[in-house]
């Protein structure tokens, strides 16, 4: 459950602006770094859903670059792109291919981080300001018809105490009970805090809106 994970923060403010835009993505939906497809269920109006990342461990549906996509030209209706562009070192190259395989008037819906720890190390290259996604973009073929900030300074910092806590409750425990079990225990201890600060980010994200954890933006060919 997304509750009793350390991320849940971010990852409910995540699912929340995909819900809001989840209707233009129909027809057939190409994910691309989609990971364990989580969004998947929540595009109902997909008739052909694709999943298409590098890693075999998880067992996407298309084993595939982002920069080399094999399929036709403009064969899908919408793409699905999330968190992966500050992992490319040549991020316009893959938003090349997704123009390439998008119909005209297609829908491309895709999330960046502003603020956020590193990760997936050493691939980790950039983080984008709505200024710097939107330049991207049209630089690249796109309308961006919506840009929408993923959290604010509230959420963030609460997200980060969470994360940072939850990792050291880990290393301090799995000596005792093992790494399987001390995430757990520590994912149950830091749920209800989570939950706080996600309570918390809904009002007091708005006093400041020039930061963010990150931006979802709704683009069209």
């Amino acid at each position: 459950m997304v509750f009793y994970s350390p991320y849940f923060i971010i990852k409910k403010l995540q699912l929340e602006v995909l819900k809001k835009y989840s209707g233009y993505l129909k027809g057939r939906v190409l994910d691309i770094g989609c990971g364990l497809k989580p969004y998947k269920k929540y595009l109902t109006l997909s008739s052909e859903y694709t999943g298409m990342d590098e890693s075999k461990e998880v067992s996407p549906d298309v084993l595939a670059k982002s920069d080399k996509i094999p399929f036709s030209d403009g064969y899908f209706d919408s793409v699905l792109c999330t968190e992966l562009l500050e992992h490319l070192p040549e991020p316009q190259d893959t938003l090349l291919e997704i123009k390439r395989v998008l119909k005209k008037g297609g829908y491309l819906y895709l999330t960046v981080p502003q603020e956020w720890c590193l990760h997936y190390e050493p691939q980790d290259y950039f983080r984008f300001t709505k200024y710097g996604i939107k330049y991207l973009l049209e630089k690249n073929g796109f309308e961006v018809i919506r840009i929408d900030r993923i959290g604010g300074t509230f959420s963030l910092i609460g997200q980060r105490v969470i994360d940072m806590s939850w990792h050291l409750a880990v290393r301090m425990m799995k000596h005792i009970c093992g790494l399987k079990y001390a995430e757990k225990i520590a994912s149950a201890l830091c749920s209800p805090f989570s939950l706080a600060f996600y309570l918390l980010g809904t009002v007091a994200d708005n006093i400041d809106k020039s930061d963010a954890i990150g931006w979802a933006v709704l683009a069209k060919k």
